[in-house]
């Protein structure tokens, strides 16, 4: 959401360039159909100039070209022909191709494009005028009063474009940091899992799911034995193990210690025990060396099942009795609460 209010604001100059653009279509070609309706001096020199400043944009507005270098050169000198044709209600194209510049240079080049546009129209109007009377110095410092007014609606406009894409950004990145440090916060740093927090955050939104508790097998007598470096080896291991041994809709924690849990939403408790089967041999399978050659690891794994209107406290105490029948029976296997007499026993 955030990110199309950012590309919106950012693209609110450009809309303004567009309609500017727009506006002197109309404007040329009105420009041009008074000459020829009037029938001024050189009418059919303004009629030609105005149809190719209309082609000439209208080009541009097809192409949603940007405004450019090469657009301001040719606008200002065919608004200049303009002015030398002695066309009426051209005035006006100097300003809107000032509004869209101005807006396109940004606020420390504003003034310069400013006084370019300004210097061609007082320029080409001297060009035409017959002395400097009263009339056509009046002319002049109203042409020169409404530059200036455009090009300061153009930096104002940018201003507070560039401030408002600024705010957002600085919003952009505080929600994105915040939904960092919300990430983190329920995030093993050993594993990568997620963890306790997490599963108490989520376990309750689940109205039916297996749970699978896995405990790593004398784990405090590898620690003792290998070290506790060993010892975070053996947890980030059976982490990617987990990790590839659950499907992509089923979630894994590192519940505490040497404690991981499973949950598997929408399964049988047929299909939560092959996929702790499946886990309990990869454990089994996998190679965890330490210092002094290859170091065995096996897991127990309790399983319990969540059905609707069940209190998921109390499946994850019936699985932990099941990962307690488990270590009774020798560890390095999976027992299920409901139906331990499916659960087959491997003996260390």
């Amino acid at each position: 959401m955030y990110d199309d209010r950012a590309a919106g604001i950012a693209g609110s100059a450009e809309s303004i360039q567009i309609l500017a653009r727009r506006a002197s279509i109309v404007f040329a070609a009105f420009s041009g159909l008074t000459a020829w309706y009037l029938q001024t001096a050189a009418w059919q020199f303004a009629v030609g100039l105005a149809l190719a400043y209309t082609l000439y944009s209208f080009s541009l507005c097809r192409r949603k070209a940007p405004p450019g270098v090469g657009e301001l050169f040719l606008s200002v000198a065919l608004c200049a022909g303009l002015t030398l044709a002695q066309a009426g209600y051209s005035d006006i194209l100097y300003h809107l191709l000032l509004l869209r510049m101005a807006l396109r240079v940004g606020r420390r080049r504003a003034v310069r494009v400013a006084l370019i546009i300004a210097a061609v129209q007082l320029g080409a109007a001297a060009a035409v005028t017959a002395g400097f009377t009263p009339a056509a110095v009046t002319g002049m410092i109203f042409n020169l009063l409404g530059a200036a007014v455009v090009t300061y609606a153009a930096i104002y406009i940018d201003a507070l474009i560039t401030r408002q894409a600024s705010d957002d950004k600085q919003m952009l990145e505080l929600i994105r940091q915040n939904d960092r440090n919300y990430r983190m916060a329920l995030t093993d740093a050993l594993t990568g899992l997620y963890n306790h927090r997490a599963y108490k955050e989520r376990i309750d939104t689940l109205s039916q799911y297996v749970l699978l508790v896995i405990d790593i097998d004398h784990f405090k007598k590898l620690n003792d034995a290998h070290g506790h470096l060993i010892g975070d080896n053996v947890l980030v291991s059976l982490g990617n193990i987990i990790k590839a041994s659950v499907r992509s809709g089923d979630l894994a924690f590192r519940y505490g210690g040497e404690e991981f849990v499973v949950v598997l939403p929408g399964t049988t408790a047929q299909v939560g025990l092959k996929i702790a089967e499946r886990l309990r041999n990869k454990v089994v399978e996998w190679q965890f060396e330490g210092d002094k050659g290859r170091i065995p690891v096996t897991v127990s794994i309790g399983l319990a099942v969540k059905k609707p209107g069940m209190n998921s406290q109390v499946v994850f105490e019936q699985a932990d009795r099941a990962l307690y029948r488990a270590k009774q029976l020798g560890r390095n296997n999976v027992q299920s609460y409901l139906k331990p007499e499916v659960a087959v026993k491997y003996g260390m």
